[in-house]
């Protein structure tokens, strides 16, 4: 059962449990000595559905993200064996190109199309060099941490691409947030991973929102664009690995950014509207009791 499949199913039994619901209603709202044994039943029946149904949502949640884990496992074990394969006869082509290129120095026609050839081997071994690193994702490597510095960082070093010359970031982080315990590396990499599809959804400009703040336990982040937003088709797919909208995308973005919230026992959203832009939630919790009492400096 895939992941679509199974987001369809919660839905279906939360419509069973709608009807259930409207069902205990209407028999403890109708009178009569002939309603009382119905009752009886409904009276006995209803706090076993509340638990059954709280039983179902944490297993229905703890299924999605096995299913997601092992797959991102086991398709990033099989990209990472054939990137391996495709290495040894890339590193051949490109040997071959740059003899060519030295060649073909007074036939600027051809050098052209060997230059294009050598260009695309280096584009090709970049995409495997990617492929590789998000293949290997490693047990988060928890200490005591600032969000905002995480953010902070995240921003200073995608801030230079060009993608970023006509956006607009607006920062609006709590002070005082309590200290988290993170894998700095790894959050910065969701961080930058989610700003830059902000930025490449906003061609020719726009404003990149950046939201920090707590609620109760947990510390809420929220990353906003004025993008063209993303289909709703496309929503149930957008965590899948290798699943991707971009011309040159390979679509392991999103799956590692979600799989590395998940292992710092976070969550991570998206909701869109085609045309008008889109909203990424982080939700982190904030450590035990008695570890929380540090804050960061305002």
């Amino acid at each position: 059962m895939g992941y679509a499949n199974l987001v369809e199913l919660l839905e279906d039994i939360q419509l069973v449990y709608s009807k259930v619901e409207d069902l205990i209603k209407k028999v403890c709202s109708k009178k009569g000595e002939e309603h009382n044994e119905c009752r009886q039943i409904v009276k006995e029946i209803k706090p076993k559905v509340e638990v059954f149904k709280k039983q179902e949502k944490d297993l229905t949640k703890y299924m999605l993200r096995t299913l997601h884990t092992d797959r991102l496992t086991a398709m990033g074990q099989m990209a990472a064996a054939i990137s391996h394969e495709l290495r040894n006869p890339l590193s051949g082509i490109k040997v071959a190109a740059e003899y060519l290129m030295r060649k073909l120095k007074d036939q600027p026609d051809t050098l052209d199309i060997v230059v294009n050839i050598h260009n695309e081997v280096i584009f090709a071994n970049n995409i495997i060099a990617n492929i590789l690193e998000h293949a290997r994702i490693s047990k988060p490597s928890l200490e005591p941490a600032s969000i905002k510095k995480v953010i902070e960082e995240a921003i200073l070093t995608i801030g230079q691409q060009g993608s970023f010359n006509n956006i607009q970031i607006k920062e609006n982080i709590s002070g005082g947030l309590p200290i988290l315990h993170l894998d700095m590396v790894q959050m910065k990499q969701v961080f930058m991973n989610l700003f830059i599809n902000a930025a490449e959804a906003m061609i020719g400009g726009g404003t990149l929102k950046i939201e920090a703040y707590q609620e109760k336990d947990k510390i809420i982040i929220k990353i906003t664009d004025t993008g063209s937003g993303i289909e709703k088709s496309h929503l149930v797919k957008i965590f899948e690995p290798f699943f991707s909208t971009k011309v040159k995308g390979i679509g392991l973005g999103l799956a590692i950014s979600k799989e590395i919230v998940e292992n710092h026992n976070g969550e991570l959203s998206i909701d869109s509207k085609l045309g008008k832009g889109t909203v990424c939630t982080i939700v982190l919790p904030l450590p035990e009791k008695e570890e929380k009492e540090e804050k960061e400096e305002k």
